[in-house]
């Protein structure tokens, strides 16, 4: 959750992966990470002068591992405080194309809001189903080719890639994937087409 300080992208623009779509703004959890740096700058000075002392034999082992445990607890708090501040900055976890923005600069966001919809376009996957009767005439790396309303002129072929293990009991259908080379980004997801397998 946070506020949107920075927005990176431009919509329907295609990103690679990693890219940074959003920045929050991380001010609170920057300055709380300075003071856990500073608390472990200390604790890590403290530990180094108990081991010096230590082996002159002015500080027990006790208090040694006394400032070793405090020293590896802000270690791992500055640690996890870096993790949260990296979590500030929303990236592209796929390379695709960007939908339409859906956030604003200043604006509060919490936690799982959506700001932008990813898709994969290239290859792009066809989800369809074939009644039961026809299974064991179907098999991955068959080819398939298709039309959509959009292009009733063209042909569009791919591969089965993908099988479901079992039968729906509502339409007696059995669900399949297959995967298309869309380098012409023709194809958009959500479109609706008419298959052909074999």
């Amino acid at each position: 959750a946070g506020t949107v300080r920075e927005i990176l992208f431009q919509s329907g623009t295609e990103v690679a992966a990693g890219a940074p779509l959003v920045r929050l703004d991380a001010s609170a959890e920057q300055a709380r990470l300075r003071s856990l740096e500073a608390h472990a700058a200390l604790a890590r000075t403290t530990y180094d002068r108990d081991v010096r002392l230590n082996a002159q034999g002015h500080v027990s082992e006790a208090r040694l591992d006394t400032s070793k445990s405090a020293l590896d607890s802000l270690l791992a708090q500055v640690e996890e405080q870096k993790a949260l501040i990296a979590k500030k900055t929303i990236v592209a976890p796929f390379a695709g194309k960007l939908g339409i923005r859906k956030v604003n600069l200043g604006e509060y966001v919490a936690a799982g809001t959506p700001m932008v919809d990813l898709q994969q376009v290239d290859p792009i996957y066809v989800d369809f189903s074939v009644p039961e009767r026809y299974l064991g005439r179907i098999a991955a790396g068959q080819d398939v080719g298709f039309t959509v309303a959009a292009y009733p002129d063209r042909r569009f072929a791919g591969t089965v890639t993908a099988l479901s293990p079992h039968v729906d009991p509502a339409t007696r259908g059995v669900a399949m994937q297959a995967t298309v080379a869309n380098s012409d980004r023709a194809l958009r997801p959500g479109m609706s087409a008419r298959m052909t397998v074999g």
